[in-house]
């Protein structure tokens, strides 16, 4: 399954993709990193990231969040998601995220 191509997306489908000033970079596995693929994501208010990790000893998704202002960090994990919740839990996070910075404003 490929696991970026469903986590860009989830995060390009997502209000959070529209939000002012936001730079995101994607990262595919490579010789240096082969067990991990993901995204990271940033304005001038937040950064984070969003990475799916595979080898034959671990499978889970990682997010995580900061919320500059609030100096708010957010770190969830989910072992060997499947793909409807992958896709639950990466919209709840993301969703979580929008939340709390239109209650910053």
């Amino acid at each position: 399954m490929d696991f970026l191509k469903e986590i860009t997306a989830i995060f390009r489908q997502h209000e959070i993709s529209q939000y002012s000033e936001l730079n995101f970079q994607i990262f595919n596995k490579s010789e240096k990193h082969p067990s991990s693929e993901g995204i990271t994501f940033e304005s001038p208010n937040f950064a984070g990231e969003i990475f799916y990790y595979a080898n034959k000893v671990m499978e889970y998704c990682e997010m995580e969040i900061l919320i500059f202002k609030r100096e708010k960090y957010r770190f969830k994990i989910i072992e060997k998601p499947n793909l409807k919740e992958l896709k639950k839990k990466i919209a709840e996070f993301l969703t979580e995220i929008i939340n709390e910075l239109k209650s910053s404003r």
